[in-house]
């Protein structure tokens, strides 16, 4: 496990919707009942504690292409190695 990974799924965790059991890797994005606000939420708070920005279209699904946390993780790892 990363560095930043502890830390992101525990800002997604304060996020999450209606989510039963722990957010893993694994958990889907569709499942953790976030909304728009929230979404912008949590890249302020990864912003904020991980020293990096992210490039945020609020046009666009900010989610892309990524269906698990682990995916989100992978991409966020991606961009801050840049």
């Amino acid at each position: 496990m990363s560095e930043i990974e502890p830390t992101i799924l525990e800002i997604i965790k304060e996020h999450a919707v209606g989510l039963t059991g722990e957010v893993t890797r694994a958990t889907e994005i569709s499942d953790l009942g976030i909304d728009s606000f929230s979404i912008v939420e949590i890249i302020y708070e990864v912003e904020e504690k991980l020293s990096v920005e992210v490039p945020f279209n609020a046009n666009e699904n900010p989610f892309g292409e990524m269906k698990t946390v682990g995916d989100l993780i992978d991409a966020l790892q991606n961009l801050i190695k840049t």
